[in-house]
């Protein structure tokens, strides 16, 4: 027999390699966050399509990642290296760099941040906002990561840490585990892949 639990409604999701560096989740994507961030127009391929909502935007530089909640465009216009638009953002993770190329898919320079800009949080109240995850789905996509469930460091060197392989994954049923989470490469230079998605 099966049994299905339901883990809630699935919002943020995180990607990880942490190479020689034990990693963890990042906060904004455990407890429920959105924030802002300008970016000005590159040419004509700095369209309206480039930032719709649910894109996956990363920045040049920085490697940083975010989901799309919407776009305004402030003044310029689309297609154009003029456009000054307003993102809205959720899934962030590690931090945007001021002035990177900002992109999707094949093509990473589409925007670039504004010089005097830093991702900023959404002020307010909006549905959602600091509620902490139930749950998280944490898959290895590639190559063997060495993992800790209890917030201690795993360390390559002794093999401390529980190892996953490629195409394993677990199911993290609280707040305090997914905050203990942190991941490293099984071995220096594998190339780890961890991919997390976030229920609330």
């Amino acid at each position: 027999m099966i049994i299905l639990d339901y883990l809630g409604e699935p919002l943020t999701h995180q990607k990880v390699v942490p190479g020689d560096t034990s990693t963890a989740f990042d906060s904004s994507c455990y407890f429920y966050k959105e924030f802002t961030i300008l970016v000005d127009g590159v040419d004509a391929t700095s369209t309206e399509a480039c930032v719709a909502a649910g894109t996956w935007i990363y920045g040049g530089t920085s490697n940083a990642r975010s989901v799309i909640v919407s776009a305004t465009l402030d003044s310029g216009a689309w297609g154009n290296a003029n456009a000054r638009v307003t993102l809205r953002i959720k899934s962030v993770s590690k931090t945007w760099a001021s002035t990177e190329n900002v992109g999707s898919g094949a093509d990473g320079t589409r925007f670039t941040v504004r010089a005097d800009t830093v991702a900023m949080p959404v002020p307010g109240v909006y549905e959602n906002k600091g509620r902490p995850a139930k749950a998280a789905l944490v898959s290895v996509y590639a190559q063997t990561a060495l993992v800790s469930l209890t917030g201690a460091i795993p360390d390559q060197t002794a093999l401390i840490g529980q190892p996953m392989a490629a195409a394993s994954s677990i199911i993290l049923s609280d707040i305090n585990e997914i905050i203990a989470f942190k991941c490293i490469d099984y071995a220096s230079g594998s190339a780890s892949n961890i991919q997390a998605t976030f229920f609330f």
